[in-house]
């Protein structure tokens, strides 16, 4: 398992609030990871993040934010 430090930049990635996105400093590594979380994942330290992240224990999970509708093609 690893030793979460800090965590910020979370963000919901879909409506359903099924996954979020963040970025996680871990004690064992000098940068910081783009991390993806959700309730059904195997590993112990996703599912720290979910527990704490989804509690608000760092803070509040920015909405989602749908992609843009591409543009339909119109013939000139």
């Amino acid at each position: 398992m690893f030793t979460i430090e800090s965590v910020t930049d979370l963000q919901w990635c879909d409506a359903e609030h099924t996954f979020f996105s963040c970025n996680v400093k871990y004690a064992e590594f000098n940068e910081v990871h783009p991390t993806g979380v959700n309730a059904t994942d195997s590993y112990a330290h996703i599912q720290e993040l979910w527990a704490k992240g989804s509690a608000g224990e760092y803070g509040v999970i920015a909405e989602y934010i749908p992609p843009p509708t591409p543009p339909v093609a119109t013939e000139e």
